[in-house]
């Protein structure tokens, strides 16, 4: 809530007065208890002050715990801005509502007038619209397995108009997210977890045509939608049926099915964008959501199309998205956002202070601490030791953008899989870089959607003259790379850090993979942080005041 002062001049005397006009603004509240990904964000006054997953204050990946409330992200919330789910203005839900999603505590008539249900893949759509920051006409298009009643959901934006033109109904459609997902397990992964695994695997295959045709069966494109929708029967059937020739055994078939996968599923893409393209041509901007999205190798893709000068992809395109999506389409109503905005950062989650850190290291003799020093720090790096940075508040989204990163120089090819070994990965797709954000043209070909690089969300080519010096986060087929663009403003003491590496090595840019053991999400707590140190995951762990080493 706010008050403004004005004076003015009253219609019926010449009197000057003071008219006080009170402007109402909100706190809202967004949950997404789905299935999986349950989170939370907090909008006060338009503005996004918090988003954060559940799993990351668990410690438990949301595969191994569905259907839980997100307790743990309420309660900070109260904690750090005083507001919960009886203080706050308004509550907006990522799901069908019903108020027996929410503990008995939340069933009083009070909850139940300002709590708000908005479509799946409508949170989906309108959290990336409105955090792509783009202007003029835009499409934004969400796909993933399922949301209550469609697959997908395709929007024409203009400012604060937003046009639904199409959704991709459930039961008539099929999914390629959930084509991807199935794959993924019958590749010996998990689904909701190892998707990218699958990304990863594919440069190292060639397309099978046999395999193609097989697909082909399975899903086709027809006016916007996905067909058809027995699809998951009959791939499952083929897939049985592949099984007794050790497609999922043999390394090269294992590889050739994930890269026919791929090509399956960019082929059907470039359909759909292809008639949004011919039928709406004025439409260059293209903002994208859902967990398909979450497919970098795509993403690339549709970024070299000719079809659109810029593209974004919501840092948490995944269901752990909704929370903000579901925030943001209620402020979208009272008209408190009223275009897209463009975000620094999205380093909305919890922090710590040297207070916290001195209570967790005290339990731990064999810890070596000496003070923060940015030289130093850049001298480990540049020395191949592996550095965690745990700094500042935590990230928002899949991604680890520099607050709970692991940092390792990029100039080694065996780092791929000492790091694997180290923090027991199987990782299949190189590790990501950090780059400068004036030295990025200079090492990738990214001369457009560079916003959507500042959050990692899709891969760039690497320029020939930079393949061989930074081999640990190029991938050694297709000579691609993740970057994650560094900008100053953005995270001061991340982009310092990087730029002091620079000046001792002559390299802007290093490996950052994310803080946190193979199967647990990225890691919000100092012990846990400490932990990986003590179990040799790490060498050094960086906090902004100390550096931590093993006696």
């Amino acid at each position: 809530m706010r008050l403004l002062t004005t004076n003015t001049i009253g219609c019926t005397t010449a009197k000057k007065m003071c008219l006080t006009i009170l402007l109402t603004m909100s706190k809202i509240i967004g949950l997404s208890s789905s299935i999986h990904d349950a989170g939370g964000a907090l909008i006060i006054d338009g503005e996004v002050v918090f988003a954060m997953e559940e799993e990351k204050l668990t410690g438990i990946k949301s595969l191994y715990n569905q259907n839980i409330f997100p307790e743990k992200t309420l309660n900070l919330i109260k904690q750090r801005f005083d507001v919960d789910l009886h203080t706050c203005d308004h509550i907006a839900q990522g799901r069908l509502y019903t108020l027996d999603l929410l503990p008995k505590e939340y069933h009083t008539n009070q909850i139940k007038e300002k709590i708000q249900s908005f479509s799946h893949h409508q949170c989906h759509a309108m959290g990336a619209y409105f955090t792509s920051g783009m202007e003029g006409k835009v499409i934004s298009l969400s796909h993933d397995g399922a949301g209550a009643r469609s697959r997908g959901k395709i929007y024409l934006c203009e400012g604060a108009q937003t046009n639904l033109i199409h959704s991709q109904w459930i039961p008539a459609t099929s999914s390629l997210a959930g084509l991807w997902g199935v794959a993924t397990e019958r590749l010996g992964w998990a689904q909701l977890k190892d998707e990218g695994k699958v990304v990863g695997l594919a440069a190292h295959g060639k397309i099978n045509h046999v395999i193609y045709r097989y697909l082909s069966q399975c899903l086709y494109y027809k006016n916007m939608d996905f067909k058809d929708p027995g699809w998951e029967s009959k791939f499952r059937y083929i897939c049985n049926k592949l099984q007794k020739d050790k497609w999922f055994d043999e390394d090269k078939k294992r590889a050739d099915f994930a890269a026919t996968l791929q090509k399956f599923v960019e082929d059907l893409m470039l359909k759909l964008l292809f008639q949004l393209h011919q039928e709406y041509p004025d439409y260059r901007k293209l903002s994208l959501s859902g967990g398909l999205f979450a497919n970098v190798k795509l993403n690339q893709f549709i970024n070299n199309l000719n079809y659109f000068d810029e593209i974004y992809i919501h840092q948490a395109m995944g269901d752990s998205g909704l929370a903000l999506g579901a925030a943001i389409c209620k402020a979208i109503e009272l008209e408190e956002i009223k275009k897209p905005l463009k975000i620094d950062h999205v380093y909305w989650g919890e922090n710590f202070t040297e207070q916290d850190w001195a209570k967790e290291t005290r339990k731990h003799h064999n810890l070596a601490s000496e003070n923060f020093d940015i030289g130093r720090v850049a001298s480990l790096i540049d020395s191949g030791h592996i550095v965690g940075l745990f700094i500042g508040q935590t990230e928002y989204g899949p991604r680890a953008l520099g607050n709970r990163s692991i940092l390792v120089r990029p100039t080694d090819a065996e780092t791929h899989q000492k790091l694997n070994e180290r923090l027991d990965r199987t990782e299949t797709m190189p590790f990501a870089p950090s780059v400068l954000s004036e030295y990025a043209d200079e090492i990738f070909k990214c001369q457009k959607s560079k916003y959507a690089a500042e959050f990692m969300t899709l891969c760039c080519d690497t320029k020939d003259e930079w393949i061989d010096r930074i081999p640990a986060v190029v991938h050694r087929i297709d000579k691609s790379s993740r970057p994650h663009i560094v900008k100053k403003d953005a995270n001061p003491l991340y982009y310092h850090i990087i730029d002091e590496y620079r000046k001792i090595s002559g390299f802007p840019i290093v490996l950052n993979t994310s803080l946190n053991a193979h199967g647990d999400p990225i890691n919000n707590y100092p012990h846990q942080a400490i932990k990986l140190l003590l179990d040799g995951c790490l060498d050094y762990l960086v906090t902004e005041t100390n550096i931590y080493s093993i006696k």
